[in-house]
């Protein structure tokens, strides 16, 4: 970008550099003036005899720099924040630390800016601005799955509109090992292939379960490791509540890659347009903004997983009318053993506010 190759060639002005902060207060009066850069400077100018910029109501301009010797970042921010006259008078060895601004000031405004647009990403951006981009890497799939547009959803095929979902994970009430249980589609894919029954348990064990309901890593002849349907049920509700739980928690998690501060409390303060409760806690020194960690959308999606998983009928209902005569048996009796851990599961998710439209909220009384 033509803007990062000015700063870094020197041709930006000083003044396009300067933050201003207004001082609450005196100086000395702040308890955490060593984290708060104009705290620092106003505390230096009046150390040095200056009458202005240093009292309660005072607007103390600074620059944050870093030392010719040393690495950008390489002291916190309030111990690198410097008067403008500071740096025109006698730098002392300071100059302009361009990574910061380019990182914190730059960076986050033009990501939240070109979000919708495709084909662009915060690494991307942050090389296109001569940063290190492994720094602001994001999961490829992440825009997709947080996005909670319907009509994206309902395109998708299950293992699109699955993906990144946290696996269904079984514990064995023999040996008390854990292991992931596979969806019942895949059942349907080995019949489906013509492979006999002892290959297909070869080439992928976890898919002969839902023949014997049995722990993979047990002995077959070990009895103790039958998963019956209650327990299997019981384990679903278990994992499908600890999602619950973790919903509720409500984990805000600042969207600045170089921040990403997390708190469940909200800070009322409103800045431009921003929605209240939004704004990052680490303000001035962050710009981001606070969002939900684990949406809604999030658990809805996790929940309705978990009912891809056990969705027999479903998978039955798929296969071509011409197959389903060879499937019909093994899969009644697949039903038999995850039909009550499906109830289970869809209770749960039914009580899920986020897939129900009311329309008294679509309707307006004449």
């Amino acid at each position: 970008m033509k803007v990062q190759e000015e700063m870094r060639n020197g041709e930006i002005s000083l003044e396009k550099y300067v933050i201003t902060k207004t001082l609450t207060k005196a100086p000395e009066q702040y308890p955490d003036a060593k984290n708060q850069p104009h705290v620092q400077v106003a505390l230096r100018l009046k150390q040095n005899g200056y009458s202005t910029g240093c009292s309660a109501g005072d607007t103390v301009p600074y620059i944050i720099c870093c030392q010719q010797a040393a690495s950008s970042g390489s002291a916190g921010i309030a111990e690198r924040a410097r008067h403008p006259d500071e740096l025109t008078r006698d730098s002392g060895g300071w100059m302009i630390d361009i990574d910061y601004y380019l990182s914190q000031q730059i960076h986050p405004v033009v990501s939240r800016l070109c979000a919708s647009i495709q084909g662009t990403s915060p690494a991307r951006l942050a090389d296109c601005l001569g940063l290190d981009s492994t720094k602001f890497q994001q999961k490829t799939v992440e825009s997709v799955t947080k996005d909670s547009s319907g009509t994206l959803l309902s395109v998708m095929d299950d293992d699109e509109r699955y993906n990144g979902c946290e696996p269904l994970q079984l514990s064995c009430p023999s040996c008390s090992c854990s292991f992931e249980c596979p969806p019942v589609s895949s059942l349907c894919l080995n019949l489906r292939s013509g492979m006999p029954a002892d290959i297909q348990a070869e080439a992928q064990p976890g898919n002969n379960f839902w023949r014997k309901m049995c722990c993979p890593r047990c002995p077959e002849d070990n009895d103790n490791s039958r998963i019956s349907p209650a327990m299997l049920s019981n384990q679903v509700k278990r994992q499908a509540e600890k999602f619950q739980s973790m919903y509720y928690k409500g984990l805000m998690m600042c969207d600045d890659e170089m921040c990403k501060y997390t708190t469940c409390s909200l800070t009322l303060r409103v800045l431009g347009d921003s929605e209240r409760g939004t704004v990052c806690p680490n303000y001035p020194r962050c710009n981001g903004r606070l969002i939900r960690q684990y949406t809604e959308a999030d658990l809805y999606r996790q929940l309705s997983y978990f009912c891809h998983i056990l969705d027999a009928l479903r998978c039955f209902e798929k296969l071509d009318k011409s197959a389903r005569i060879q499937f019909e048996k093994e899969l009644a009796q697949v039903r038999l053993q995850t039909d009550a851990a499906l109830s289970t599961v869809q209770k749960i998710r039914d009580r899920c506010a986020y897939g129900w439209v009311k329309l008294k909220d679509l309707s307006i009384s004449v």
